[in-house]
């Protein structure tokens, strides 16, 4: 298994404008031109350039959502198993707090739930007194 090592600050932030803050300016940059040209040739008279004029920015608004995800929370399959690695280990402990509790107190004993037992394993002495001896090959 690999060791990953910390960063250094200069070059996470290269890292970051090149991988994050880059991308998010060019798809800006690209639905800024999209949302003008589609808005003249909406004015041209295609009519259906006037979906395209408002779908733009809306993707545009998406990719910002989507580039703050990843500005908050890293890498975002990292996120949920991170999230979700915490979760595990909070039930687990939850879990053996839960056992410890249990080895400690015994169960209380129920007189209903002894008597179905005794009852049940009566049945079961029962048939097998009635059963046919086994046959022999």
């Amino acid at each position: 298994m690999r060791e990953e090592r910390p960063m250094s600050e200069g070059r996470r932030r290269w890292k970051d404008i090149l991988t994050l803050h880059l991308p998010l300016v060019i798809v800006l940059a690209l639905c800024t031109f999209a949302t003008i040209n589609q808005y003249f040739r909406a004015q041209q008279g295609v009519q259906r350039s006037w979906v395209y004029t408002f779908q733009w920015p809306i993707i545009g608004a998406f990719a910002i959502v989507i580039w703050n995800r990843y500005r908050k929370h890293g890498n975002l399959t990292k996120w949920f198993t991170d999230r979700y690695r915490k979760r595990i280990e909070t039930y687990r402990a939850e879990a053996e707090a839960a056992e410890a509790a249990e080895a400690v107190e015994p169960a209380p004993v129920d007189p209903d739930e002894v008597a179905w037992r005794a009852y049940v394993e009566d049945l079961q002495r029962q048939d097998r007194a009635h059963e046919p001896p086994p046959r022999s090959l």
